[in-house]
């Protein structure tokens, strides 16, 4: 059975298979499994879209992808329009129904399941193991447009490799043995996770999968004990408002206790950056870390800045080392990440050992190498890079990879940051994703979208404008939980959705959006 689509790329033979799975343990499995037969893999991810899906079938001619069972009704919907014409095989990590064996026959695919394709490889497989080399391609891994096509940004076992060892040898790592717990949960396609993971499997670290459903991601730390978390801004502000809302329910003496060790605890790390009490953390944050399972040592944020005021907080909260990373598609991982003892926090740390980095000037928007802070030197501007870990194209699209890259081989991020005196890379504004409104502002939502999840109402949110207007509009989920309990402060007993039409509602979060954007200043 030929599973690998096979296509020459310049002037290689190139076999492709494509994962799209939220099935985590298998997924690493199939990632492996093609390391061993230098078989290149494809991530898909929902949040693609079906046009960005129909783009990389296109590009790539996928004959097979590896899926869990969640994914097939998506595939079989967009094979009945019959704008996918190269696949021929779906296999399945999960039991397979009938009803779901009977959509596939329906769309003239052949359905395989993962254990049946083992026990075949077994009996019948002739094909000898070649492991791959540094520079054979080890993934495609595309990044989702929004107003062009999804971009697939080719990278090779060098680009994970010295990502990974580099990421290892240094200092994030120090006092780490084998029993070192990382819980993973974010998602495999992207490289984030993917890197993470690769630096447990090389540092002989475990691995703790969630189960699969957010709504249970506490219960699956608490059940993990993991040293590590790994996540997001917007994940470490749902922590951030949980301990909060539990903190804010004290009363009497206990309320008082509790305000006076986290004044207690920030003064001394600000003064001295100790994150740890001998008394307090003993006596009232023992039961915080406890509900993160008891031995987290280590939380790491990347994807987008993180507020500085939140990353303060829960190191006080939790007593844990809080590293914040920067990186791309791209870069295979991190460009740079901070230190344990950085008491900076903004700051995403130095580029890691495989690279350099340096910023240009951005006139059209006042950032310039030559600015100063208090008479010190704090360059800014686009944050441009060259290393190693750094992709070298994008597949089959010559014009994009051009563009990647300036005539000195500088990759530019489209990000703007700032050096800070003793080198320390803080992103702080976004070049590519700014407009301006009627009175001529520059506007950076992401930047605003990052400060309101720190609203104990925000789910998610997203906020939008254009040049035509004066003001900006946001579209947000309100926290449910949130909701209901301010319903019943009120006595109102509407449902979930009838109370978001609520008009008092609606002015409550936006005078809680009003005080953070003064407190946060944007």
């Amino acid at each position: 059975m030929e599973l690998p689509t096979e296509q020459m790329y310049k002037g290689k033979e190139l076999k492709l298979v494509g994962i799209y799975s939220r099935t985590r343990e298998e997924w690493l499995l199939t990632d492996i499994a093609c390391w061993m037969f230098t078989i290149t893999n494809v991530p898909l991810y929902d949040t693609l879209g079906e046009e960005s899906i129909n783009w990389i079938f296109e590009q790539t001619s996928l004959t097979t992808i590896f899926l869990s069972s969640d994914g097939i009704p998506k595939i079989v919907k967009i094979m009945k329009k019959g704008t996918i014409k190269t696949l021929r095989n779906l296999v399945c990590y999960d039991e397979i129904t009938r009803e779901t064996k009977e959509s596939v026959d329906g769309v003239g695919l052949k359905l395989i399941k993962f254990e049946d394709l083992i026990s075949l490889g077994k009996e019948h497989c002739t094909i000898p193991l070649n492991f791959c080399g540094s520079e054979d391609v080890a993934t495609i891994c595309y990044t989702s447009g929004t107003t062009d096509k999804a971009k697939g940004a080719v990278l090779t076992h060098r680009n994970f490799r010295d990502n990974a060892h580099t990421s290892l040898i240094s200092d994030i790592y120090a006092g780490f043995n084998t029993n070192f717990i990382f819980f993973s949960y974010l998602p495999l396609a992207h490289v984030f996770e993917r890197i993470l993971c690769y630096i447990c499997i090389i540092g002989g670290f475990r691995i703790a999968f969630y189960r699969g459903e957010l709504t249970a991601l506490n219960e699956d730390i608490l059940a993990a004990r993991p040293y590590v978390i790994p996540g997001v801004p917007r994940v470490f502000s749902r922590f951030y408002n949980e301990i909060t809302k539990g903190i804010n329910a004290l009363t009497g003496y206990k309320h008082t206790l509790a305000t006076n060790a986290i004044a207690s605890k920030l003064r001394r790390y600000n003064e001295d950056g100790v994150e740890t009490h001998w008394l307090y953390d003993k006596f009232l944050f023992s039961q915080i870390r406890n509900a993160f399972g008891g031995s987290l040592k280590l939380l790491v944020s990347a994807a987008a800045p993180i507020d500085s005021d939140m990353m303060i907080y829960l190191k006080i909260f939790l007593s844990v080392y809080f590293l914040q990373g920067y990186g791309q598609t791209e870069s295979a991982g991190a460009l740079s990440i901070s230190y344990y003892d950085d008491n900076n926090p903004g700051s995403s740390g130095p580029p890691i050992p495989c690279s350099i980095a340096k910023v240009v000037d951005v006139p059209e928007m006042e950032y310039f190498s030559t600015d100063e802070t208090d008479g010190k030197p704090t360059p800014r501007g686009e944050l441009c890079i060259k290393g190693t870990h750094l992709t070298k194209e994008y597949f089959k699209d010559p014009e994009k990879t051009e563009a990647m890259y300036d005539s000195e081989g500088w990759y530019h991020t489209g990000d703007i940051a700032l050096i800070t005196p003793c080198g320390l890379i803080k992103i702080i504004d976004r070049k590519k994703n700014l407009f301006k409104l009627q009175q001529g502002e520059y506007v950076a939502p992401e930047k605003i979208e990052n400060v309101l999840t720190f609203s104990p109402w925000v789910t998610q949110i997203f906020v939008y404008g254009d040049s035509y207007q004066t003001y900006l509009v946001a579209i947000l989920v309100p926290n449910r939980e949130v909701v209901m309990r301010w319903a019943e402060e009120k006595g109102l007993t509407e449902s979930y959705e009838e109370l978001c039409k609520n008009k008092e509602l609606n002015e409550t979060i936006v005078k809680d959006f009003a005080k953070l954007g003064r407190e946060k200043n944007v």
